[in-house]
């Protein structure tokens, strides 16, 4: 009975989505109702622990918030400013082929921009540059979705990867090694849905080319940043690999013909700049690795059933200068003093910037508190556990197959891969232990699984919905994001089949 009440949000929330077709912040609101109501009943947290629980919540929402609001205040600089239009046309003038710049920016920039980040910034950032160049919205914003989701595991500057290493006892090397391979698959995948979704099966047929080479190129620094210990900078490295390798092969195709910058009052390093800025900063502070943070602790709390929550010491952490909405905010202030001298830039124009960030944001903001409320209820509540345990007991000697379904779901549970490892990492070593099969294997489809889920995370889709433009037609993103997502994880289910049986 706990098992079937466990499904009932998650189920509600996948109905008033998909099937009602209700915005996400609405079917968030309705979620969280459900998940309140099902905690009650088998969980029985008593308000304080109900309230512990919402803090967590919130608190986790606060921390995603800020990159939110500074990532689409950056976006707003740079589209306000021109910056964005000098961009835009200059990759237009490198790359002609509409179908490589769909999925040079889809699949490979975003990429390399979750290397950098993370927290939905490719999204944020990736899919205004899609639509500035004449693509659908929508048809953009699940591009990016999709087409960036192999790539979250690696990003991030490697915070996955620690948190896998966190709760398990295996040799986080180990890990890493066959999330490399899962990677090229997840890769492979999300790169034809991407050329899918620009033009169905011919899209494929045109695209494949470049798919392979890029996936061939980045694949192999997967395999070698793996090999060597690299793991806080794989996405970022494998993603630059990736823009250099489809320049090449776009140069090749054009016969070395070399284009005609475009500039207007900035030039294309001055438009540029921020995203730059945000590289070297994030970079030079990963190295330095400063001690200055913020930390949100929560208590404890025993439930009525008799379960004690154990307290939680910095459970939501800002480390301040390696944070992503200060990199961003340093970013754009450094950037901005550029755009000023450029006459790019006055207080009308910054009044403007400051209107259209409050007007997008709002709305994502309302939807973010919801779901992770949502999410960290049901996981104080022992929901998500019990929906794993049920999906292990069930598949038995198919669980292999299974085993990056459970890590979606965690990602799509809480809209992070991160915290699907934390949730699930355990779990899949101790079921692959009881198994008998890898459990370096089985963590690797893991994280690989959660990382594909993040396309269909209801928070991440909320910000492909800002990013486009398109809040309120959610369901009509999903219905371009779903299918991909879970091939994907069949695909990767069916690989980590053959390496148990075959290994």
């Amino acid at each position: 009975m706990q098992t079937l009440l466990s499904f009932i949000p998650i189920l509600i929330l996948l109905i008033c989505l998909l099937v009602l077709k209700l915005s996400a912040m609405k079917a968030g609101a309705i979620a969280l109702i459900s998940a309140v109501c099902v905690s009650a009943v088998i969980f029985r947290p008593g308000m304080d622990g109900l309230a512990v629980a919402m803090g967590k919540g919130f608190g986790l929402a606060l921390f995603v918030i800020f990159i939110i609001w500074g990532a689409i205040f950056l976006y707003n600089l740079e589209k306000e400013t021109g910056a964005l239009d000098v961009i835009n046309k200059n990759i237009e003038r490198i790359i002609e082929d509409k179908l490589l710049q769909f999925l040079l920016i889809s699949w490979v920039f975003s990429a390399f921009l979750q290397g950098i980040a993370g927290f939905g910034v490719p999204v944020i950032v990736a899919t205004p540059i899609l639509i500035c160049m004449g693509f659908d919205p929508i048809m953009s914003a699940a591009a990016v979705l999709v087409g960036h989701s192999w790539a979250i595991s690696f990003g991030s500057m490697g915070s996955s990867i620690s948190a896998i290493d966190m709760v398990t006892n295996t040799d986080i090397l180990d890990i890493v090694s066959y999330m490399a391979l899962f990677g090229i698959v997840g890769m492979v995948v999300t790169g034809m849905a991407v050329l899918f979704i620009y033009d169905g099966l011919n899209g494929i047929r045109r695209g494949i080319v470049y798919l392979l080479i890029a996936s061939l190129t980045m694949g192999l620094s997967l395999i070698v940043l793996a090999a060597v210990g690299m793991t806080s900078v794989m996405g970022l490295l494998s993603g630059s690999v990736g823009i250099v390798t489809l320049l090449v092969v776009n140069s090749v195709k054009s016969h070395g013909k070399k284009p005609e910058f475009y500039r207007d009052k900035l030039n294309l390093f001055e438009a540029f700049l921020p995203y730059l800025l945000i590289i070297v900063l994030s970079v030079v502070f990963f190295v330095i690795s400063p001690k200055i943070k913020l930390v949100l602790d929560f208590p404890g709390y025993v439930s009525g059933t008799g379960v004690t929550i154990p307290s939680e010491e910095a459970y939501v952490s800002f480390n301040v200068l390696k944070y992503p909405f200060s990199i961003i905010l340093m970013a754009s202030a450094i950037s901005s003093v550029i755009f000023v001298k450029r006459g790019t830039l006055d207080r009308k124009t910054f009044r403007t910037i400051l209107q259209n960030t409050v007007k997008k944001c709002t709305s994502t903001t309302i939807t973010l508190v919801l779901l992770l409320v949502t999410a960290q209820i049901m996981m104080d509540g022992g929901m998500i556990n019990n929906l794993a345990v049920f999906l292990a007991n069930v598949t038995k000697s198919f669980y292999p197959f299974v085993a990056p379904f459970i890590g979606l779901l965690g990602a799509f549970v809480t809209g992070s891969n991160t915290n699907s490892n934390v949730i699930f990492g355990n779990l899949q070593e101790t079921a692959a232990s009881a198994l008998g099969i890898s459990t370096a294997i089985t963590c690797a489809v893991q994280s690989i699984g959660a990382s594909i889920g993040g396309a269909i995370g209801p928070t991440t889709v909320a910000l492909g919905a800002t990013a486009a433009q398109a809040v309120g037609q959610e369901p009509d993103i999903y219905a371009k994001t779903l299918w991909p997502t879970l091939i994907g994880a069949a695909c990767l289910g069916a690989v980590n089949l053959l390496l148990i049986y075959l290994l």
